[in-house]
């Protein structure tokens, strides 16, 4: 069953019927019909593929039936979500790689994947054997998608519910008209085989933790919007915008809806959809599940000062929704909104922005939202110094799967029912998995961790006032000189973005090249941006601004309207944001430091101009590696703000160290000597053996943090 709104069905029949262009006449009769029963241009009922090729057979099955020359697999849903519930992620069951970024598309010919830097060595493993090949994007002689598809022909297919119209535009330019698809050809070859779509509850997040009301939120939009309407189907603008938070999606705290902005709100949410049931007694029982959940939210939405219409998930509409917002322009964003979207609403009444209202104001941070990100922040510091004080004791003993769990484990135990579980899956690595920058063990195949090699570990976690995104690289032994020169240049450039002051309105390529400066005076570089935007217990990724550039050269990085719009987008304050230079030896090592940043009013001797002066605030209170960094190549400006951080270090988390936030107290006592020893002055070359005593009175519950 097609996930996509009711409203396009008669733009399904249509295109339901074969176009005009046939497929290349070169291929072979039996690639174009059911490997089952050798129906031309139609699949039966039992086919279920478990291996690609198969797959794609299937999939050039029905592209034959629609006369199309390819077809585009995004990562995708229809929310434009990165990441996305098991039974939208297509491009994972299609092609075999799991990365959360990557396009694939099928030919009658050939089959291709287009991921970005952080995933070439994942693509590389996982794509081996298969019948894609890897397009390593931004890469020279790499085509592009637009070009690759101009080679194999006119007629390129897509789902419109998952094409986003930023996605489309990127092909309009290259002389490419895609064209949409109601039902997904991924979904009908899947079958019955795809994941149940999730029905979970919405959850109120409370005025104390947002800061504003959804009435002040929904006025401040509708000012901005000038009296035009605005359909959102992004999952965590609705989310901000309503004050609710949800789990339909693992470590994004989203739910399934869509949301029309008019002189009302109106939301179509996931949770009321009526779901069949086998029999009388379990139908009411849903039923009346339904109600009890539409009253709660209801209610919700009165103490938040406003009424909602609240309205099933498959009764959204979008001709509908035009024909109810009496003859206003509607407004769509293009980086989210999807072709089936736009194709539901008369050409004159659109109106095409990068950018919705909601997601510019959601991207800056009100007082309360900042104070509950300090507060999230040093809660999962505390944690991070418990895990490592407690891996020391382990090395050699535990593998980066294990340690993974320990760090859930000792996230639960610092956040007490404030933590809401991990914003991503931990990045947990060893040695020569360091080098993979996206990586993931796997309990079948993963690395203990010891004192030979360098641990990298890149870990968030998801708390009811903040999120955090957070890396540290260690070496519990003896690295080598090559190993402590990068991770030092890795460490200057991290300091370099962190120790900013600029101009409010500064775009965020600016920042890029104070984060990779230093490397590039050793020859180095990182495949990846240098920071992207946080949610305040929402997405790990949000924008609209990001922080790279540097990464490829120009003409690629910036023939991207998304990459345009990401890194010239500027930093404003309020603006939450990670820092996370790094490098990486191919099948050696690999280094990256993130801390999460918000930006502030900075003071200034002078302040030239009308625009206010800013700096980051720094977020993340957890020390770098001793071991790893070399202070002789460290500017004495440098070093000073490292032993000024690490006191900081030291003095924040410290008091959270008690017995009742750990384990126990040998738990805890561990836990401070090994932050005791990790903050001390670089200029120390021996530390001294006991942490100092911490007064009780200055220890703080999970409560405070």
């Amino acid at each position: 069953m097609s996930d996509v709104p009711g409203a396009f069905a008669a733009m399904a029949l249509q295109q339901q019927q074969p176009l005009d262009n046939a497929v290349d006449a070169s291929s072979r009769p039996e690639d174009l019909s059911c490997p089952c029963c050798f129906r031309p241009g139609k699949l039966c009922d039992s086919f279920s593929p478990e291996e690609a090729p198969m797959k794609i057979r299937g999939l050039r099955v029905l592209m034959a039936s629609h006369g199309l020359d390819a077809y585009i697999v995004p990562s995708g849903d229809a929310h434009s979500s990165e990441y996305v519930a098991p039974c939208d992620e297509r491009r994972a069951w299609l092609t075999g790689f799991t990365g959360s970024a990557g396009t694939a598309i099928v030919s009658m010919k050939e089959a291709a994947l287009w991921t970005d830097g952080r995933y070439f060595n994942q693509a590389s493993t996982q794509l081996e054997g298969s019948p894609f090949t890897l397009m390593r994007q931004h890469e020279p002689g790499v085509l592009d998608m637009p070009e690759w598809c101009l080679q194999q022909g006119s007629k390129i297919g897509i789902c419109g519910g998952l094409c986003t119209l930023q996605f489309s535009q990127n092909f309009r330019e290259k002389g490419l008209e895609l064209v949409p698809i109601a039902t997904d050809f991924v979904d009908v070859i899947w079958g019955s085989r795809r994941p149940k779509v999730p029905r979970n509850p919405c959850l109120e997040q409370p005025l104390a933790l947002t800061g504003e009301s959804v009435k002040s939120k929904l006025e401040r939009v509708k000012k901005e919007l000038n009296g035009s309407a605005l359909v959102l189907n992004a999952l965590d603008q609705i989310c901000w915008l309503t004050n609710l938070r949800g789990c339909d999606v693992e470590c994004n705290p989203v739910f399934f809806a869509y949301a029309v902005v008019t002189d009302e709100l109106t939301l179509y949410l996931r949770c009321l959809d009526r779901e069949l049931c086998g029999n009388g007694l379990e139908q009411h029982e849903s039923d009346e599940r339904i109600a009890v959940l539409k009253a709660t939210l209801l209610e919700h939405f009165r103490s938040e000062g406003l009424a909602a219409n609240l309205l099933p998930y498959s009764s959204f509409d979008a001709a509908e929704c035009a024909q109810r917002c009496s003859g206003r322009k509607v407004a769509l964003e293009k980086a989210t909104s999807t072709l089936a979207m736009a194709a539901a609403i008369p050409e004159e009444r659109r109106v095409l922005v990068d950018c919705s209202p909601v997601e510019i104001f959601k991207a800056v941070k009100n007082d309360v939202e900042i104070a509950g990100l300090r507060k999230a922040g040093r809660r999962d510091c505390a944690a991070l110094v418990g895990f490592y004080g407690w891996l020391e004791t382990r090395l050699g003993r535990v593998d980066e799967c294990q340690a993974c769990d320990e760090i859930m484990r000792r996230r639960r135990m610092m956040g007490g029912p404030l933590y809401k579980g991990d914003s991503f899956d931990t990045i947990s690595s060893v040695g020569a998995n360091a080098s993979i920058i996206h990586y993931k063990p796997t309990p079948n195949d993963c690395a203990t961790i010891t004192n030979k090699d360098v641990y990298l570990c890149d870990t968030g976690g998801q708390y009811g006032d903040g999120t955090t995104d957070i890396t540290r690289t260690n070496h519990f032994g003896k690295p080598s000189e090559d190993e402590r020169r990068c991770y030092t240049r890795v460490l200057q450039g991290h300091i370099g973005m962190a120790r900013a002051v600029f101009p409010e309105g500064t775009p965020g390529v600016m920042f890029d090249a104070l984060a990779r400066a230093p490397l590039w005076r050793d020859g180095l570089n990182y495949l990846h941006g240098t920071g992207h935007g946080m949610g305040s217990y929402l997405n790990v990724h949000e924008g609209p601004f990001g922080v790279g550039g540097g990464a490829v050269t120009a003409d690629k990085q910036f023939a991207s309207h998304a990459a345009k719009l990401r890194y010239l987008n500027e930093i404003r304050r309020g603006h939450y944001v990670s820092d996370e230079p790094g490098f990486y030896q191919d099948g050696s090592f690999g280094f990256r430091i993130e801390s999460d940043l918000v930006a502030v009013v900075a003071e200034t001797k002078y302040a030239y101009g009308t625009r206010a002066w800013l700096k980051f605030e720094y977020l993340t209170p957890l020390p770098f590696s001793r071991s790893l960094t070399d202070p002789s190549l460290l500017l004495e400006d440098e070093i000073q703000w490292i032993d000024a951080f690490h006191s900081q270090c030291w003095a924040t988390v410290a008091p959270l160290l008690t017995s009742s936030n750990l384990d126990d107290a040998q738990d805890a006592a561990r836990a401070r000597q090994w932050l005791w020893r990790e903050t001390r002055p670089l200029s120390e070359e021996a530390c001294p053996p006991v942490p100092p005593a911490i007064d009780p009175s200055k220890c703080h519950s999970i409560l405070d943090f």
